[in-house]
């Protein structure tokens, strides 16, 4: 439904006899796609956030929230709502009292998608400096499964944060916080380690790290240009198998520079990181909000630590 039928129809009428309490519950069940977070969010009891639930699908004659299997998604008319509704709050920027609250009485959930590296290194400083600065913010770090899924999960409300490669569009808002480059990893003694030729580095099967997605078709799209493919003698899903694995074999993985201290520090005798044999720039780090989240002081306050902690702990330059 586009936004011109919302406008003829009942829905728009609808939005008009809700008072401000209730379109501010709705517009929290439609950032968070949860009524529990939503409630949390606004103030409300849940039963009381339940039965108002109730009263807007009477009202908009919908059900808003469905079950999606594992979790609950927005319905067709649900995911028209977001600009009728900020109209219908006044549409002229103030924000609700949720986003006036002080830092230390603002009572969110914010999800959170990354790859398990670098989140190993932020979660416990993050949560450190939320724990002073916002006490009752809670965080959930979701499964990463690549760039493609984290950018449609924020479409569809299911995340607040993304930091990864994903790129920006007229929905999805973020900026730049690490420029990387990526090196070849493997163990020092490795027969390739020596000189690292085109030839050398194809001869041998690499590890793949299925969570860097856009890295992987990046390295697969170069080489194809010279007419040329790599071996992939295993697949895993993150980082935190990667440095054993090396270790104790023939396979060569190539990585950002920033998921290597890790397994440096573990192995510091073991593990080789080297230039790759051809021009391979990594993609930038971003950190990602939907613009929905625009006025959200929470997300904000979340995004803000994030992104010092990550140019504290990661800039290699």
């Amino acid at each position: 439904m586009n936004s011109a039928a919302l406008t003829s129809s009942p829905a728009l009428l609808a939005l008009a006899t809700m008072d401000q309490r209730l379109l501010r519950l709705l517009d929290a069940i439609l950032d968070e796609v949860h009524l529990a977070r939503a409630a949390a969010r606004v103030g409300w009891p849940l039963p009381a956030a339940a039965n108002a639930l109730e009263r807007c699908r009477q009202l908009l004659r919908d059900p808003l929230l469905e079950d999606g299997g594992q979790q609950m998604r927005l319905s067709s008319l649900a995911q028209t709502l977001r600009e009728p509704l900020r109209l219908a709050l006044g549409g002229d920027g103030t924000a609700s009292p949720a986003h006036e609250q002080d830092l230390a009485t603002l009572a969110r959930r914010v999800r959170i998608l990354m790859p398990d590296y670098p989140a190993q290194v932020v979660a416990q400083p993050l949560y450190q400096e939320l724990s002073a600065s916002a006490p009752l913010l809670d965080l959930e770090f979701q499964t990463w499964q690549g760039d493609a899924d984290a950018a449609a999960r924020l479409e569809r409300g299911e995340a607040d944060l993304v930091l990864g490669a994903a790129t920006p569009t007229n929905t999805l808002r973020g900026r730049e916080v690490l420029q990387e480059r990526c090196v070849v990893v493997m163990r020092r003694d490795h027969p390739a380690a020596q000189q690292l030729t085109m030839a050398r580095w194809l001869e041998y099967p690499h590890l793949q790290i299925a969570c860097h997605d856009t890295l992987n078709r990046r390295i697969d799209e170069q080489l194809a240009t010279q007419g040329l493919r790599r071996r992939i003698g295993m697949v895993i899903p993150n980082f935190l198998m990667a440095p054993a694995l090396l270790q104790g074999s023939d396979l060569i993985a190539v990585m950002p520079m920033y998921c290597v201290p890790a397994a440096t520090a573990a192995h510091p005798v073991v593990l080789a990181c080297l230039r790759p044999p051809l021009p391979l720039e990594a993609p930038p780090l971003r950190l990602l909000h939907h613009r929905r989240h625009a006025d959200d002081r929470a997300v904000a306050h979340v995004a803000q630590g994030l992104e010092r902690i990550v140019r504290q702990r990661f800039d290699v330059r």
